[in-house]
């Protein structure tokens, strides 16, 4: 296959090229692309001659790609992702742009400040573009290794040694309660088995922690009753709404806490075991250390 130089080619013939090989159809191709089913015939014979070699077989209505095809097939996509990078970097560039970074957090992680230490960052350096996916921790290294995010933050440490990572906090197990079961002025406390009794514990919110909870609940307290509930976002609500109570983490806890809208059991039943919390990464650029250091830099434990 002889042919003048990619660099003559132009886009177009290989956008619709690319469409055509997909699809086996240049009916179906001139849909797809907006154009007219000549216009489609016409950048193929073009792109052929520029390659001096034959890129489809024709059989009736479809098309099938000879051995030259399959091979500058891939070429032909690997132009295109190029292409598109090298659009996407000048667009960037014209906003003044030079970095982008994406993150994935636990979703346990949104009932912190840590959005809103996001929220400043960008800010701070609008020449940085982030954007934010909320995940479950299990899944973090799986979207790190595959490139579709920089920076994690989860409650798994990475199985695999392409992906690293390193402890970003510990923060201790507390038992959240509902705020009219204690009243300062009139001095009510509530003793730990009747807490148990009356209200139903919300567990599986924590999985790295919910079956050592569980058994030591069943243990000390074995009349009570417990929900699966997954999300430590509505966990909370429940107990706001005096439906229940729950270990949770004390950085999730922090801002209710803050506010008076749940209470804070001084357990010591049994020992709580603390969570750990860490930053998964494949590489660290300059724009993952600034933004590991804004959140490092706050309190959180």
């Amino acid at each position: 296959m002889k042919c003048k130089g990619v660099l003559n080619l132009e886009y177009r013939w290989i956008q619709t090229f690319i469409v055509a090989a997909e699809y086996k159809n240049f009916r179906i191709a001139s849909e797809k692309l907006n154009m007219s089913q000549p216009s489609i015939t016409v950048h193929i014979k073009q792109l052929e001659k520029h390659l001096n070699a034959e890129l489809f077989k024709r059989e009736n209505n479809r098309v099938n790609l000879t051995e030259a095809g399959k091979v500058f097939l891939i070429q032909a996509k690997r132009i295109a992702t190029q292409w598109e990078t090298s659009l996407q970097l000048f667009d960037q560039s014209q906003k003044g742009i030079i970095e982008k970074c994406a993150i994935a957090m636990t979703p346990m992680m949104v009932e912190t400040i840590l959005p809103n230490i996001v929220y400043e960052f960008i800010n701070e350096h609008p020449e940085y573009e982030i954007s934010i996916t909320i995940e479950e921790s299990e899944k973090i290294e799986e979207l790190i290794e595959a490139g579709d995010i920089q920076l994690g933050i989860g409650l798994v440490q990475p199985v695999t040694k392409r992906v690293m990572s390193h402890l970003f906090v510990e923060t201790p197990l507390q038992l959240a309660y509902p705020l009219d079961e204690y009243d300062d002025e009139s001095g009510i406390v509530y003793e730990i088995d009747e807490l148990f009794s009356k209200y139903p514990l919300f567990t599986g919110h924590n999985p790295m922690n919910s079956s050592y909870v569980q058994r030591q609940v069943e243990h000390h307290f074995p009349a009570s009753k417990q929900i699966q509930l997954s999300h430590s976002y509505a966990v909370k609500k429940f107990i706001r709404d005096g439906l229940g109570i729950a270990f949770l983490p004390k950085l999730v806890l922090r801002k209710d806490m803050m506010e008076g809208r749940l209470n804070i059991y001084d357990f010591h039943t049994f020992e709580l075991p603390v969570v750990s919390l860490y930053f998964l990464y494949k590489n660290l650029r300059e724009i993952d250390h600034l933004l590991i250091e804004a959140i490092k830099s706050r309190h959180f434990s």
